[in-house]
């Protein structure tokens, strides 16, 4: 739960940032990699892991992949859309383990996440407001590298949190650099003009979501089974709205409250099934 609270923090935080200043997107993407090396880089040093390769294409998925569709489409795309979208990570990376690491959905898990996916579009959707455009196509780009990536982390025993988080910021900073020297431009006006906002969405997204929220999601992962743990997900949403209107001056319509009350027990009912996988994470 606290993981989807910063992570729905950061829809806000990265739509202020990206929607309404000059900043860009792979800009944002390197500064915040930047930060949590300066937290995180003293891991790097540590032994490396037995499946390296296969956590740094983890790393790949869910750090310059994921962040370079989602930062782009978040220029365009709205805070609240992109939370509804985020959500086809659920039945995306379910159906991947299903068939990538042989587990199993059971029929009222099944029906939870169904009637739990009802409420996130209850609580968002507004009649044309979802029309189809460039930042969603961004969007959607993004969960498909974040479910392919978080399928894969069942496939990485025994690796320490912080030597992945550590690893992923090196990737996002090397690719995320390398595509803001090569498609981006004015990014030392950028850093006169808009420095506050690239700081304050880089260091919330470095602080609680890189080296806090993903590590401990990546612990997660390894000690529950896929299907179980990012059906949670689910919350961000709900976070992202409550955020959006204490801090964007959002309404609070009727429909969001609904989509809540399908959403908490749905929630419920996931979390409190299925069985720890024999992974023990110390």
């Amino acid at each position: 739960m606290i993981c989807c609270l910063f992570w729905g923090g950061n829809f806000v935080m990265a739509a202020w940032a990206l929607g309404g200043t000059s900043v860009p997107p792979f800009m944002l993407a390197t500064a915040r990699a930047a930060l949590v090396l300066l937290l995180m880089g003293v891991f790097l040093f540590s032994p490396l892991p037995k499946q390296f390769w296969r956590m740094m294409f983890v790393c790949l998925c869910v750090g310059p992949l994921h962040l370079g569709f989602l930062y782009t489409g978040l220029q365009t795309a709205s805070a609240s859309a992109t939370s509804i979208l985020s959500q086809s990570m659920i039945p995306m990376a379910t159906i991947l383990s299903v068939f990538w690491l042989k587990e199993s959905v059971g029929w009222k898990r099944g029906l939870a996440i169904a009637v739990a996916m009802v409420g996130v579009f209850v609580m968002i959707y507004e009649p044309g407001a979802l029309r189809p455009d460039i930042g969603l196509v961004y969007i959607m780009g993004a969960y498909v590298a974040m479910a392919v990536g978080t399928v894969a982390m069942r496939r990485v025993p025994d690796v320490d949190w912080r030597v992945y988080v550590a690893w992923t910021a090196v990737i996002v900073f090397l690719f995320g650099g390398l595509a803001s020297f090569l498609f981006e431009s004015g990014q030392v006006q950028v850093w006169e003009v808009d420095k506050v906002p690239l700081l304050i969405a880089a260091g919330y997204a470095a602080l609680c979501v890189s080296v806090f929220a993903h590590g401990q999601y990546f612990r997660l992962l390894q000690a529950y089974p896929v299907n179980r743990v990012v059906p949670l997900g689910i919350m961000t949403t709900v976070f992202a709205t409550v955020l959006g209107v204490a801090l964007l001056d959002e309404t609070l319509y009727p429909r969001y409250i609904f989509g809540a009350l399908l959403i908490l027990p749905c929630v419920w009912v996931i979390a409190r099934r299925g069985t720890p996988a024999p992974l023990d994470v110390d």
